[in-house]
């Protein structure tokens, strides 16, 4: 039968969202979905902006976590670039 476990609300964040997670027979996770149920709209903010532009204008949209914004913009930039980190300067970053 399974079991689904609901956290709601996730105080974690700006706004209203919630976790549903889906256990099978045996207690694995089966199926795990992070519901936002506000919409907000920023990607209209970014339309028609370079994407270079991306990581300063994403970082502005939330005062709570600016820097988890910018640096997941980043990568991405980084992977629409091709952009290949070399492992000394990942393990530089990561200490």
């Amino acid at each position: 039968m399974g079991r689904t476990i609901t956290i709601d609300p996730v105080t974690r964040i700006e706004g209203h969202s919630k976790i549903t997670i889906q256990l099978d027979d045996s207690g694995h996770v089966a199926d795990a979905r992070f519901h936002v149920t506000q919409f907000r709209g920023f990607e209209k903010f970014t339309e028609g902006r370079t994407f270079h532009e991306m990581p300063s204008l994403t970082a502005r949209i939330c005062g709570i976590c600016p820097v988890s914004h910018l640096v997941a913009s980043a990568k991405t930039c980084d992977q629409l670039m091709a952009v290949r980190i070399q492992k000394r300067a990942k393990i530089c970053a990561a200490s």
